[in-house]
C-alpha cells in the first residue's frame, strides 16, 4: 500500500453470487476505518463487475459458456456517452447554518476529472436551480441501461467561513439507470 493511496472495501455474501447467469452490478466502496485514508464515504468510489460462484463438489461441473451472461466477452473499450441532467430543485433540506437555513449546491459525479455542480443558492432550504449539467460516462453498451453507472447527486451547504471553510454534506440521491 502506498501512503498516499486511499483504501476502501466492498463486502457481500457468497449467496448473492450463486447465479450462474450473473449480471453486471455496480457497488459502492466503504472507507476502511482501520486504514483511515478515506475519511468521507462520498469519496470511496464504485466498481462494476459480474461474478458467479459455483460449488463443484455439491452441484457438479458447470460450463459457464452455456449461460448467456458468459457467452459474450466484454468489450475492451468502453463507449463514451454524454448524459444531460436538469437540476430543478431540492425540498426540505436540513439547516446547516446558525440562521436555520443552508446555502445549498448540488454536485454531480461523473467520469471526468472536473467537478460538476450547480450554483449556490444562499439562505434557502428549498432551492430552485433550473440548471442543466452534462455528465460524461463510459458504458459497455449504449442501449443497455444496466451498463450505466448509478447517477449520484450530492447536496452540500457552501461554507465561506474563515474558521471552517469545508462545505457541509447535506444529502445524497442515487438513481439506478435500470429504474429509469
Amino acid at each position: 500500500m502506498d501512503d498516499d493511496s486511499p483504501v476502501c472495501y466492498y463486502k457481500d455474501t457468497i449467496r448473492n453470487f450463486m447465479n450462474p447467469n450473473a449480471e453486471y452490478k455496480w457497488v459502492s466502496f466503504k472507507p476502511d476505518p482501520c486504514v483511515k485514508k478515506v475519511k468521507d464515504v462520498n469519496d470511496a468510489g464504485m466498481v462494476s463487475f459480474k461474478l458467479s460462484i459455483h460449488d463443484v463438489t455439491a452441484n457438479g461441473a458447470i460450463n459457464f459458456k452455456d449461460y448467456d451472461a458468459w457467452k459474450k466477452t466484454p468489450s475492451k473499450r468502453a463507449i463514451p456517452v454524454t448524459i444531460r441532467a436538469y437540476i430543478y430543485q431540492c425540498r426540505d433540506l436540513p439547516a446547516a447554518d446558525s440562521n436555520g437555513t443552508s446555502d445549498p449546491f448540488v454536485k454531480v459525479w461523473d467520469m471526468s476529472d472536473k467537478q460538476k455542480k450547480t450554483d449556490i443558492i444562499e439562505d434557502n432550504n428549498n432551492p430552485l436551480y433550473y440548471q442543466t449539467i452534462e455528465l460524461e460516462y463510459e458504458v459497455r453498451d449504449v442501449n443497455d441501461l444496466e451498463s450505466y453507472p448509478p447517477f449520484i447527486f450530492d447536496v452540500f451547504d457552501y461554507d465561506d467561513d474563515l474558521m471552517d471553510s469545508s462545505d457541509d454534506y447535506l444529502a445524497r440521491a442515487i438513481i439506478e439507470p435500470e429504474d429509469c
